[in-house]
């Protein structure tokens, strides 16, 4: 009789991006962090769990109903798998503690077996006596069953020190847990198996997006982007293009909605999706802040049978639409990969509105 636990921490917060220790203090997840849930609940999806458990800090629970899904379970808050209390270090910068309390953070980093807390906290010895009886206690309930735990980084680095056999001395020995990295173990009989440690297989790295050559006779719909997807100043001039999004049922419904949200109008007809995609880098900020390292937008042609005053920005990021002619497209846009694109992939389109 095989039981399984599926041990993940909480997605990644505000205070980790600030370099701001957390313990029993609480910061929200950003945009990011929730989408690393979503992406260990999407991968999880086929698994049935009969108990899942998480730390009742709002960024562990937070994290476990977003991997719950539409399961039909209750989650139970434990106090016992809350992180490591910090005391009076918690709300402040890893530098500033490193910087005012040498010796203790040395101790807390390179010796955590020795590390004996005077700043209200709790020792690593203390944070083992708390939460091992609590694992041990979630095993015996659910023998045979899939179980989800979800905590922190130096809670989960002290539970699969009790199941890999290693003392509190070699506690930083790799891997460092990423937001929400995977660890299963199966446990049968008296035997565990660690089949997962510090997993991130269920990261995605790349952002679909969909994209609209939207014309009229022989001229082309261009919004003006005065902010880009990640609210950061842009002032562009692109085609209309978005980012696929949970709700939408299709690439093509995912277009016609974004055409909705960056021109206000609905009047349009998709006449095919055209079979190259445009693919670009992010850069290393945006990569920190998304997670995805590139993106791939799958382009439609879209006819407009509307009138030009029906185009009206309805979104922040948009504050001009205009029909451009088709010999000055080219000038218009911005982006080089969009120019090479149409040059490479649609210059049936100028030529044949040219004609």
């Amino acid at each position: 009789m095989k039981t399984i636990l599926y041990i993940t921490r909480h997605g990644e917060t505000e205070w980790n991006v600030e370099g701001i220790l957390q313990g029993h203090k609480d910061s929200p997840l950003t945009n990011l962090g929730k989408r690393q849930a979503k992406w260990l609940g999407t991968s999880l999806k086929e698994i049935e769990f009969d108990g899942i458990y998480s730390s009742p800090s709002p960024r562990t629970y937070l994290t476990a109903e977003i991997i719950r899904e539409e399961r039909k379970i209750e989650i139970f808050s434990c106090d016992s798998l809350k992180e490591i209390s910090l005391g009076s270090w918690e709300g402040q910068k890893r530098s500033y503690i490193e910087n005012v309390f040498p010796d203790e953070h040395k101790a807390f980093w390179n010796t955590p077996h020795l590390y004996q807390p005077t700043n209200s906290g709790e020792s690593f010895s203390q944070l083992q006596n708390r939460i091992i009886p609590t694992v041990l206690d979630i095993i015996a309930k659910h023998r045979g069953c899939n179980v989800l735990i979800v905590t922190h980084a130096i809670a989960l680095k002290v539970i699969m020190a009790y199941f890999r056999g290693i003392s509190l001395e070699k506690l930083w020995s790799p891997p460092l847990f990423q937001p929400t990295a995977l660890n299963k173990i199966v446990i049968e009989n008296t035997e565990c198996n660690i089949e997962l440690h510090g997993d991130i297989s269920h990261y995605q790295t790349v952002r679909n997006a969909v994209g609209a050559i939207a014309y009229q006779g022989n001229k082309f719909i261009l919004v003006h982007k005065v902010l880009n997807t990640f609210g950061d100043p842009s002032g562009v001039w692109d085609f209309p293009k978005g980012g696929v999004e949970e709700g939408d049922l299709s690439l093509e419904d995912t277009v016609l909605r974004e055409l909705i949200e960056e021109t206000g109008t609905d009047k349009y007809v998709v006449k095919q999706e055209l079979p190259e995609k445009i693919t670009f880098n992010f850069n290393e900020d945006i990569r920190k802040r998304i997670g995805y390292t590139h993106q791939e937008t799958t382009m439609f042609l879209v006819e407009f049978i509307g009138n030009q005053n029906d185009l009206k920005p309805i979104d922040k990021e948009i504050d001009e639409i205009i029909l451009v002619e088709s010999e000055a497209l080219l000038k218009r846009l911005s982006h080089e990969e969009t120019v090479e694109y149409v040059r490479k992939h649609c210059h049936f389109l100028l030529s044949s509105h040219e004609n």
